[in-house]
């Protein structure tokens, strides 16, 4: 499968990344964008969570830890079986959850402490999972985790 992912070859190694890109064609959708490597290794990865809806758009600055990258893999195996899951980015920062329901649809609930919460619910494409499994080796190639 050639997902088209921020960040291929052709484009700057350290340009940005999606390592979440969900949406569906109600214009609801939450990416989570690596944007900018550590500054010392090893650190955090800079990124953004745009969420967009009919009643809210919103952009957090926000990090990634490399380590809570294993956790964001649990977290899609978790949901491929079917499963709620979590995956906070660790103290006060950004909390995602993640419930699949009936007829493939997926609530979504961000939570940042300091600036908003938020849930949302969109129809993702069938093979989401798969293609979020690509993003994630692909934020792991770009900003070394491997």
């Amino acid at each position: 499968m050639n997902l088209p992912v921020r960040g291929d070859s052709e484009m700057d190694e350290r340009a940005p990344v999606d390592l979440i890109r969900l949406s569906d064609e109600q214009d609801v959708s939450l990416v989570l964008r690596a944007v900018e490597p550590p500054g010392v290794q090893p650190g955090p990865i800079r990124a953004e969570c745009l969420i967009s809806a009919d009643f809210v758009q919103a952009r957090l600055e926000t990090h990634i830890w490399p380590d809570l990258l294993d956790e964001w893999e649990e977290s899609l195996a978790r949901l491929g079986a079917g499963e709620g899951a979590g995956w906070a980015q660790g103290g006060r920062g950004l909390r995602l959850y993640f419930h699949p329901g009936d007829s493939g649809r997926l609530s979504l609930s961000v939570h940042d402490p300091d600036r908003l919460t938020v849930a949302l619910g969109l129809q993702p494409p069938p093979q989401w999972i798969e293609e979020h499994a690509i993003r994630l080796r692909r934020v792991r190639e770009v900003y070394g985790e491997s």
